[in-house]
């Protein structure tokens, strides 16, 4: 199968062509956006401007001053270490807990809050709910929606209601800039939250589809970081929440190898013995999810984002590559099509 010689995607994906050395119109296409957001000034270049931005949401009378979401990966881990020890912020951790977590990626994510003497919140999703959802879209027939997208959307949304429980106006969260440029396509994002609901209503569930619409109520209080011109407009705004992907500035690097070091001295942070893609603390969940997307469209949630980390000079695409092989441990995708009640076949 044809893929881009520069990233990793294939030509299943939507919209995708090539020129005549075989780059696909989105690398190019990334190229010329870099080049736009730079020369109109938008960008914050150093950390010392980012700190100056980031003192305004210190609040004495307020207990927390952010909100962090942690996987117990070293992505959030280095996000959280960073705005505690270089920003001086006072944050309210947060774990999503949707019943697939790996006991390492809890296990770091206390033992990061007990090292950093920081409060830690952890929200247990509806397991019956989550279930669904696994089964529903990775049942659907829609090729541009991944279950790992949903559910990262319903964990993220998390996060939102509790910000906004504990009167919090910053959320900052270890996303690369992969998954920043994917909350940043205002109309690919549309698009799919249309094609969920969708999905989500054809399932013939009333209680799932009335639940799954509620839970995207608080999405009308949020504002998306994309440039320090959002810092300014934010606080002339009432009740809303400021979303920050830590990585999506150019001087935090995506860096795996040099991010598991620090953490490791930093806090005695453990790898998970198998996740996927290598290397990470994603759920078991990620294994079946990840099959389904591959054999609907030869390519996972990960592929799109780590093509995205590629361009910003992060990632070879050869570690993109040994990254994204797909080994799932004997038995593991069969126990857990059974947990959902879905066929693999």
């Amino acid at each position: 199968m044809r893929s881009c010689k520069k990233c990793v995607l294939p030509e299943t994906y939507p919209g995708i062509h090539f020129n005549s050395e075989g780059i696909c119109n989105y690398c190019e296409e990334y190229e010329v956006n870099k080049a736009a957001r730079e020369d109109e000034g938008k960008v914050i270049k150093s950390e010392a401007e980012l700190k100056m931005y980031l003192q305004r949401f210190k609040d004495l009378n307020r207990k927390y001053d952010v909100l962090v979401p942690i996987s117990g990966g070293v992505d959030s881990c280095f996000t959280l270490i960073t705005l505690v020890e270089k920003y001086g912020l006072k944050p309210l951790v947060f774990h999503s807990d949707h019943g697939w977590d790996s006991k390492t990626a809890r296990s770091n994510v206390e033992n990061i809050c007990k090292e950093l003497d920081v409060d830690l919140v952890i929200v247990k999703n509806d397991m019956s709910f989550m279930r669904k959802l696994f089964k529903y879209f990775n049942k659907a027939d829609e090729l541009e929606l991944s279950a790992c997208f949903v559910c990262g959307n319903i964990l993220y949304l998390n996060g939102l209601e509790l910000a906004d429980t504990y009167k919090i106006p910053l959320v900052v969260n270890g996303y690369s800039k992969g998954q920043a440029a994917m909350m940043h396509d205002k109309e690919k994002a549309r698009v799919l939250y249309e094609k969920m609901v969708n999905i989500a209503l054809s399932t013939g569930d009333k209680e799932f589809f009335e639940e799954f619409l509620e839970k995207w109520s608080i999405l009308e209080k949020q504002v998306i970081y994309q440039d320090k011109s959002e810092f300014t407009n934010f606080f002339e705004m009432k009740d809303k929440i400021l979303f920050i992907p830590f990585f999506y500035f150019d001087f935090y690097k995506t860096d795996k190898d040099e991010l598991r070091k620090m953490c490791k001295e930093r806090f005695d942070w453990k790898q998970q013995e198998m996740s996927y893609p290598k290397c990470t603390t994603n759920c078991e969940m990620i294994w079946l999810n990840s099959y389904f997307d591959l054999k609907k469209r030869n390519y996972s949630h990960y592929h799109d984002e780590y093509s995205t980390i590629i361009r910003a000079n992060e990632m070879t695409r050869e570690q993109a590559k040994y990254y994204l092989e797909f080994n799932p441990p004997g038995g593991l995708l069969e126990s857990l099509a059974k947990e959902i009640d879905i066929e693999l076949k």
